[in-house]
């Protein structure tokens, strides 16, 4: 039997210098259909929305008398998750259970709802941050032509259903699709500048280090 746990996440009203804000989650409800958490959700959007700060809800597909399993020292527990908007619009469903047993071979374009250069919010565990979308995940169209060049699966997981982001001052990031969320409010130029820069120095990096290899290759020829 599935039961779909719903949470929301709420943001706080400090904003640290880097951009983030502090989150914090709250159970909501246990459903036995989505629908009936998509309707509780919309309940509680109308009566707080006038003095809560959503930042986004979650509901979170799980299996009754399913024993929790343990990968990469972490405790897996759902089946799949559904991210939204603070209004209760869907933005994300991952249909991808957190122990990675199921593979990914990439998702449709059209729900993909974030663009390269766009700035989004990545949720990691208290925390929210501004980010720069780098790269998007793979869709089932790339990931099949991918296959076809290679001549094999390429053995993708959950994880890879991500997308690489930038965060100011703290490198690039691969947050799975559902921890990001569309930019609200208006960012400053001092953080869209420090986005950049991070983006611009790990570019040059791995610009030199591309050099320092071929270099060695090089040496290794002659």
């Amino acid at each position: 039997m599935q039961l779909f746990e719903l949470k929301s996440i709420s943001r706080s009203s400090n904003k640290h210098p880097d951009g983030s804000y502090k989150v914090s989650e709250r159970e909501l409800g246990i459903f036995d259909t989505v629908e009936k958490a998509e309707a509780f959700m919309r309940l509680v959007i109308d009566k707080e929305k006038a003095f809560s700060q959503f930042h986004c809800f979650l509901i979170i597909e799980k299996t009754l008398n399913r024993g929790l399993t343990k990968k990469w020292d972490s405790v897996c527990e759902f089946e799949g998750i559904r991210s939204y908007l603070p209004d209760g619009t869907l933005f994300c469903d991952s249909p991808y259970d957190d122990a990675c047993e199921k593979p990914f071979r990439g998702r449709p374009a059209e729900t993909i709802k974030l663009k390269v250069g766009d700035i989004a919010w990545y949720w990691w565990y208290g925390r929210i941050y501004p980010c720069l979308v780098a790269v998007l995940p793979w869709t089932d169209v790339s990931y099949q032509e991918r296959v076809k060049e290679l001549g094999h699966e390429m053995g993708l997981d959950c994880s890879d259903d991500s997308y690489k982001v930038y965060t100011c001052d703290r490198g690039h990031w691969h947050p799975e699709c559902w921890r990001c969320m569309p930019y609200y409010g208006k960012i400053s130029k001092r953080t869209l500048q420090r986005l950049q820069a991070c983006k611009r120095r790990e570019e040059a990096e791995i610009e030199q280090w591309r050099k320092q290899c071929e270099q060695i290759n090089a040496e290794k020829e002659s």
